[in-house]
């Protein structure tokens, strides 16, 4: 037993306390890997829902006991599609540098709160300026009796401090060990993009520098093409589907879509095309069934969005005025197929979802400034 606990130095209950400030760090992490990839072209994050202010989508249980027990962890990796990106190397080395970018300025804003409000504390002698040092960088070896006899206050001066101490140090951990450049960490991505980018530049500059390649075919150095993304059985349904519903053959578009989702059974625009290619052939019921399929398992909102108004459209949900959606308006005969396919992200939950989560970690701030206000009393 002694042998083992010494793979686990120090760690005392209060370890703990890393836990939300990990559950924040894992989240702004992982959103800017997901929106910097999003703004870059790769829509793939919307299209799994990882576009999202719920922690418990970006966690990653295994990163988190280690880093609770030993200091190192891990989120979720970011599995993205660098052949959407419009650069594949240099888009992807900033795709990759933007999770730990965003710890880091969470660390840094957090720590810089941390240290206004002690500052403040110590002004107005709530505590003694000798325990700010102490108070700042807490560590799992800190003796927390150093904060005082025990009072109601000092415990939660403990507490509040613990927790927001917690949140600037696991993001700034966080973004530390990202950065490794080993697999699977964002820093070895960064770096491999990085060669890439350096390689590019070299070759561009070589093909500037000699217009005229020599005639040997041998000698010729041209760029490799950037890959274009494969498409899945579903795209490729889905297209020929479209190509029919355009030419107003419904019953192969209807087969095609139907091959689709039976490839892929969140596959969105799928659905909605069935439904309007039923609507062309007059077969309201099953082109309701096949919209609220889309409603139900599709999984990105703008095909939600769409077979939402579709519904409308067919009076299939009453008393309740249509959305807007990006694509206009309703289709109003089905007979032309939904094009307008790129997933956007539900920006309105998200903004709702990050204000959540920091209304939730702020609390510890909310507590101190009661007690603060108590206390001068």
């Amino acid at each position: 037993m002694d042998t083992f606990s010494s793979f686990l130095p120090n760690f005392n209950w209060y370890s703990l306390l890393i836990i939300p400030g990990l559950l924040v760090g894992f989240t702004v992490h992982e959103l800017g890997h997901s929106i910097t990839a999003y703004l870059l072209g790769d829509t793939s994050q919307v299209e799994k829902g990882n576009l999202t202010a719920n922690p418990f989508k970006h966690i990653s249980w295994l990163g988190t006991i280690l880093f609770v027990l030993v200091g190192i962890g891990w989120p979720k990796p970011l599995q993205f599609d660098p052949g959407k990106l419009k650069d594949r190397f240099l888009d992807t080395l900033l795709v990759s540098l933007a999770g730990p970018t965003a710890n880091f300025l969470t660390s840094a804003i957090v720590f810089t709160l941390s240290v206004g409000i002690l500052a403040i504390l110590s002004l107005s002698q709530q505590i003694d300026s000798s325990q700010i040092t102490t108070i700042i960088f807490f560590n799992r070896s800190t003796d927390p009796t150093v904060f005082g006899n025990g009072s109601v206050w000092n415990n939660t001066l403990l507490w509040i401090i613990m927790m927001t101490n917690r949140i600037w140090v696991a993001n700034f951990a966080l973004g530390v060990v990202s950065l490794i450049p080993l697999p699977p960490f964002d820093g070895f991505t960064a770096l491999l993009s990085f060669l890439g980018v350096v390689r590019q530049q070299r070759l561009q500059a070589l093909i500037e520098d000699n217009p005229h390649p020599p005639v040997s075919p041998v000698e010729i150095i041209e760029p490799k093409p950037t890959p274009s993304k494969k498409k899945t059985i579903a795209d490729i349904h889905f297209q020929k589907g479209v190509e029919y519903h355009q030419k107003q053959l419904y019953d192969d578009a209807i087969a095609r879509y139907r091959l689709a989702i039976q490839s892929d059974p969140s596959f969105g625009p799928a659905y909605v095309n069935l439904g309007l290619a039923h609507k062309a052939k007059g077969q309201i019921k099953e082109a309701i069934h096949a919209l609220r399929g889309a409603t139900q398992h599709a999984s990105d909102a703008l095909s939600q969005n769409q077979a939402w108004a579709e519904l409308h459209n067919l009076n299939a949900v009453p008393n309740v005025p249509p959305p807007l959606t990006p694509a206009g308006m309703p289709n109003s005969s089905g007979t032309i197929p939904w094009t307008n396919t790129k997933p956007t992200p539900n920006w309105t939950a998200l903004g709702v979802g990050m204000l959540l989560l920091v209304l939730t970690f702020s609390c510890p701030l909310l507590m101190l400034l009661f007690e603060l206000v108590s206390s001068s009393h």
